[in-house]
C-alpha cells in the first residue's frame, strides 16, 4: 500500500445562489487520486473550483474552469482558477510547512491502494458524531460502521437499526461536549463509500471510497451554528418554499378514484380539519404509467383540480423514475427515439421490474435529459397539479434483477452497477462530462432527477415557488425538494425513530423534512395515530400517509377522543404559523436547521445528548412527543433557563427533568423564557391568511429582555429574491416596576396588511394584555407594574 501524506490545503467556496467564487477561511477542500497519482490541492488563500474525475453534480460549478498551474518557485503543484480575465494563485509567503501545519489539526493519513482510498482523521474521547443522513439508530454516530448508499431498504417496516437508508449524505459534525466546539467534513463522493465512526479504531474516523479519487471539504467551525452556515453555504440552501407547503397534507397509496378524493376533502372541511393539499399516489395513472392518467376512475382530473381549489386544497401527483416499456406509451417514445435511458457499456438500455412491469430510466445525468424530463410536467400542470413527488430514486426496483444483471452489493434491488450514466454530471463549463457507471453515481440520481423536476416545474411556471418532495437524495438535495423518511410502519418504534431520523436529515443540511404521520406499513391505532400527529404538528413537512390494504387513518378514522385530538395538534401548527415561515427563512439564508436537536443550542451541557426523544423548533419552542403507549405524562430534560408550558402557562425549571402532564389531547410543549412567540388566528388552509390581528406572546422573568423578528412575504411568488418581504421586529423589556414593548416594523417592499397586533406577556402567574394599532412604523408601549 503507497500511503501519501496531505501537506497542502486551499478555500474553497462556490456560492450557488450568484455562480460566483468567493474566498472562506472556514472550509477547507482536500483532494487525492486522479492526478498522475499526486495529491491535487493549493494553498490557503486561493480561490478554488475543483474538477472531478468522477462527477456526480454533488455541486453546481458552471461557467468556471480550473487550470493546472506550477508557479515555478514553489516545490509542490498548486491550482489556479480562471474565470474570464480573472485568475487567482497563492498568496506570497505560504509555505508548504505552514500549510502542512494547519493542516494537520484536520486531517492524519491518507493511503491508496490499487482500487480503494482511505481518509482517516482522530477522534477524541469524548467526541460525538452527528449528520451522515437518514440514519436509523442512535443520533449519535459515534462507535458506528456502516455504508452510504441509498437503498429501498425490505427490511424497513419492522427495522429499528439498518445500515442505509433512501437518503445518505456523506457529512458528518464532530461536536465535543466539554467544550461545545464542532467541526464538519464532507466527501463529495455520489458512489459506495463505507463510514468507520470509531468502531474498527476506537479514537478514529474512517472513511474508505471505492475508485481512484477523493474529495473531502473540511468546514473548521467552530461552532455547531457556524458548521452547518459554512456546510450550506458550499452545497446549498433550501429556497423559500410555496406557503401551502408548511400547511398540513393528506394522502394514501389506495386513493382508488376521483370521487373517493373529493369525499376526503368535502369531509375534512366539513369536519374542520385544517389542510392544505391531497396527494395521488399511484392509483391515478393508467397501468401505473407516469404523465398519465386512469380515464376510468379519474375521468376529469381538470375539474377534480378545480374543485380542489376551490375548497382551498392544493393537489399533488406522484411522479417514479421507471418508466414502462409500451410502444404505444408517448413516454416511452420520446425516451427510446432520444436514447434518454440509461445503457450498458454495449448501448443496450437497463431493465428493471417496477409497479407498471418492465421499465426503462432516464439518465438525469445529462443535462438534455433533465430538460425533457422537466418539460414532461407540462401535461400535468395543465391540468391543475401544484406539486410533485418523486418516488422510488434511490432507484428501486420490485423486483431482483435479471439473469446476468449484478447489483453493486448482492441483494440490493436498484440499478446494476455496470450501467452507464452517459455524462456523469457537470463540467465547470456546463456541458455534460465524461460517462460514469452507476456505481458512481448511485446516491446523486435520486437527486438528479428531484433536480430536473423542480427545473422543469421552474420554466413552466417562472413566477412562482415550485413544490418538489424526494425520497432520495444525497449533499446538496435541499437546494430541490424536501425529503421525506420513506416507508416507515404504524408501531410506537418507529414513532421514536422519527424524531431521531428528522433530527439527523436536519443535521445533514436538510430542514424541510418529515416522517408519515401514521405510518405507512400495517394499521395504526387511534392513540398511535394522535401521537404521531402531534409529531407532526411541527415536523417540518407535515404529512398523513398510509398503505392501501391498512385500516383508514384520516383524521377522523378512529372517531373520538382521537378526532378532537388530532385536529387540536394539527390547528396548533396552524396557529404558530408565523413562527414556522420565520424560521423556513431563516433556514432558506443561513443554512439554520429549523428541527434542532436539545445540544444545538446548548452543546455544554451533557444531558443534552442524551434526550433523543425531544427536539427543539427554532430557539424557543421544544417539544417532547410522547412514544408510549398508554402515557398520561412524560419526563423532559429541560435545558438552562426557565420554561412555560404552551397548554397552560406552568413555569418549569431548567437544567433538570421535569414530569409533564400529556393527557391524549396534548403533549410537553414547552416555551423559552424570555422569548417572544408570533401566532396568528385559526385557518382552515394557508391561502387563508388573516390580515385582521397578529399576536406576539411575550414569555417573560423579571428583568428580563426579550427581542424577535417576523419574516412575511407573499407566499407564491419569487418577489421575495428581490427584497419584497416584510420584517417586523419586536422588544419586550421587563422590569421590576413596567414593561416596555417596541415595534419597529419594515415593510417598504412588501406590505402585510395587519390592521393590529395583540401583546400578551406572561410573567409568572401573571397575564397582561394590549393591543397595538399596526402601520405606524414604530411604537413603543410601556405597562406598569
Amino acid at each position: 500500500m503507497t500511503t501519501h501524506d496531505f501537506s497542502h490545503t486551499f478555500t474553497d467556496i462556490h456560492e450557488l445562489t450568484y455562480d460566483h467564487v468567493e474566498q472562506n477561511e472556514h472550509i477547507w477542500q482536500a483532494r487525492a487520486g486522479g492526478f498522475e497519482g499526486f495529491l491535487a490541492a493549493a494553498p490557503l488563500g486561493t480561490a478554488i473550483v475543483r474538477v472531478r474525475l468522477i462527477r456526480g453534480t454533488t455541486f453546481d460549478t458552471a461557467r468556471y474552469q480550473l487550470v493546472d498551474g506550477a508557479p515555478g518557485s514553489l516545490p509542490y503543484h498548486s491550482w489556479i482558477v480562471v474565470k474570464g480575465d480573472e485568475q487567482w494563485t497563492q498568496p506570497p509567503g505560504m509555505s508548504p510547512e505552514s500549510l502542512q501545519q494547519q493542516l494537520a489539526t484536520y486531517l492524519t493519513g491518507f493511503a491508496a491502494t490499487a482500487d480503494k482510498l482511505r481518509l482517516k482523521r482522530p477522534l477524541t474521547p469524548d467526541e460525538c458524531i452527528f449528520g451522515l443522513g437518514e440514519r436509523i439508530g442512535p443520533m449519535n454516530n459515534r462507535g458506528q460502521s456502516f455504508p452510504v448508499w441509498n437503498i429501498d431498504p425490505a427490511e424497513r417496516a419492522e427495522a429499528t437499526d439498518l445500515p442505509s437508508m433512501y437518503t445518505s449524505i456523506p457529512f458528518y459534525i464532530g461536536l465535543q461536549p466539554t467544550s461545545g466546539q464542532a467541526y464538519g467534513v464532507l466527501i463529495d463522493h455520489t458512489g459506495y463509500l463505507h463510514m468507520d465512526m470509531g468502531r474498527t479504531e476506537e479514537n478514529a474516523a474512517a472513511v474508505t471510497i471505492e475508485g481512484d479519487h477523493l474529495v473531502a471539504y473540511f468546514f473548521s467551525g467552530p461552532t455547531l451554528q457556524q458548521v452547518m452556515q459554512q456546510y450550506t453555504e458550499l452545497t446549498g440552501r433550501m429556497p423559500m418554499p410555496p406557503r401551502w407547503a408548511l400547511g398540513h397534507h393528506q394522502c394514501r397509496w389506495g386513493y382508488q378514484s376521483a370521487q373517493e378524493i373529493s369525499e376526503i376533502a368535502r369531509t375534512l372541511r366539513e369536519r374542520n380539519h385544517p389542510g392544505d393539499s391531497l396527494w395521488l399516489d399511484i392509483d391515478y395513472m393508467r397501468g401505473y404509467r407516469c404523465f398519465t392518467w386512469n380515464t376510468d376512475t379519474f375521468p376529469e382530473p381538470a375539474q377534480l383540480a378545480e374543485s380542489l381549489h376551490q375548497q382551498g386544497f392544493k393537489m399533488v401527483t406522484i411522479i417514479d423514475p421507471g418508466i414502462k416499456i409500451d410502444e404505444q406509451y408517448h413516454v416511452y417514445q420520446q425516451l427510446h427515439t432520444n436514447q434518454y435511458a440509461c445503457r450498458y457499456p454495449d448501448g443496450k438500455p437497463f431493465e428493471g421490474n417496477v409497479w407498471p412491469g418492465r421499465c426503462v430510466f432516464p439518465d438525469y445525468s445529462r443535462a438534455e435529459v433533465r430538460r425533457w424530463w422537466g418539460d414532461l410536467y407540462k401535461e400535468l400542470l395543465d391540468i391543475g397539479v401544484d406539486g410533485i413527488w418523486n418516488d422510488m430514486n434511490e432507484p428501486a426496483l420490485t423486483n431482483q434483477l435479471l439473469e446476468g444483471e449484478q447489483p453493486f452489493r448482492e441483494g440490493e434491488n436498484t440499478m446494476d452497477g455496470a450501467v452507464l450514466h452517459q455524462a456523469g454530471g457537470e463540467q465547470p463549463t456546463g456541458e455534460d462530462g465524461p460517462p460514469v457507471t452507476h456505481r458512481f453515481f448511485h446516491n446523486a440520481y435520486g437527486m438528479e432527477m428531484a433536480r430536473a423536476t423542480r427545473e422543469g416545474l421552474q420554466r413552466l411556471r417562472p413566477d412562482e415557488r415550485p413544490f418538489v418532495l424526494s425520497r432520495a437524495g444525497t449533499a446538496g438535495i435541499q437546494r430541490y425538494a424536501a425529503i421525506w423518511t420513506g416507508d416507515n410502519t404504524s408501531k410506537w418504534e418507529h414513532l421514536s425513530l422519527a424524531i431521531r431520523m428528522c433530527l439527523n436529515m436536519s443535521m445533514s443540511g436538510v430542514p424541510f423534512v418529515g416522517s408519515d404521520i401514521g405510518g405507512f406499513w400495517k394499521s395504526s391505532t387511534g392513540e398511535l395515530l394522535t401521537r404521531f400527529a402531534q409529531l407532526g404538528a411541527f415536523l417540518p413537512f407535515s404529512r398523513n400517509h398510509n398503505a392501501r390494504d391498512t385500516h383508514a387513518q384520516e383524521p377522523w378514522a378512529f372517531g373520538e377522543p382521537y378526532e378532537s385530538a388530532y385536529r387540536k395538534a394539527i390547528e396548533t401548527r396552524y396557529r404558530l404559523f408565523p413562527y414556522l415561515y420565520t424560521l423556513f427563512h431563516q433556514a432558506a439564508t443561513t443554512g439554520s436547521p429549523i428541527l434542532r436537536p436539545l445540544f444545538y443550542h446548548y452543546p455544554k451541557d451533557e444531558h443534552t445528548y442524551e434526550d433523543q426523544d425531544a427536539f427543539l423548533i427554532g430557539d424557543t419552542l421544544l417539544s417532547a412527543p410522547v412514544t408510549t403507549e398508554g402515557a398520561t405524562e412524560r419526563e423532559v430534560y429541560l435545558p438552562e433557563g426557565r420554561w412555560f408550558d404552551y397548554w397552560d402557562g406552568t413555569e418549569y425549571p431548567g437544567r433538570g427533568v421535569s414530569t409533564i402532564p400529556a393527557p391524549l389531547d396534548r403533549w410537553p410543549l414547552l416555551v423559552r423564557s424570555n422569548s417572544i412567540l408570533p401566532s396568528m388566528p385559526l385557518v382552515q388552509n394557508l391561502e387563508q391568511l388573516p390580515s385582521e390581528t397578529l399576536t406576539f406572546t411575550c414569555y417573560m422573568a423579571v428583568d428580563g429582555l426579550a427581542t424577535y423578528t417576523l419574516y412575511e412575504d407573499d407566499g407564491r411568488s419569487l418577489a421575495y429574491q428581490k427584497g419584497e418581504y416584510a420584517l417586523t421586529s419586536v422588544s419586550c423589556r421587563v422590569d421590576r416596576e413596567s414593561i416596555t414593548i417596541r415595534i419597529d416594523e419594515h415593510h417598504e417592499r412588501y406590505n402585510p396588511h395587519h390592521r393590529e397586533y395583540e401583546i400578551v406577556v406572561l410573567i409568572g402567574n401573571q397575564t397582561y394584555r394590549e393591543r397595538v394599532r399596526a402601520g405606524q412604523g414604530s411604537s413603543t408601549l410601556r405597562i406598569v407594574l
